[in-house]
């Protein structure tokens, strides 16, 4: 013979729906300025040049904010806020923040 096992009783109620944001709320944010790229592993080191075989110059951290003004390949001259140095970095580790758009 099989025992009835009592339950609660769940209440099936509706999740309030988020509103919609009006045109009005929205902000054209392509007019702003580029966000800083930070660094996305324990450290990164800053080169002379863009390869692993130059001197190094420096060190970013995790978390550390700094400037890129040019590319090659998947290197970036940057030049670091705190210090002031300026050198190569390695792409591979480094994102840039982004910001979402609505039109």
């Amino acid at each position: 013979m099989l025992g009835a096992l009592a339950l609660p009783m769940l209440s099936a109620t509706t999740a309030g729906a988020t509103p919609l944001p009006t045109a009005a709320s929205i902000t054209n944010c392509h007019n702003l300025p580029p966000l800083p790229y930070a660094v996305h592993t324990k450290a990164v080191t800053i080169r002379s040049k863009a390869t692993t075989k130059s001197t190094a110059v420096g060190v970013l951290y995790k978390s550390h904010k700094f400037t890129v003004s040019k590319k090659s390949g998947n290197w970036l001259y940057i030049k670091d806020r705190t210090t002031g140095v300026k050198g190569w970095v390695s792409g591979t580790y480094v994102y840039r923040d982004v910001r979402m758009c609505l039109d």
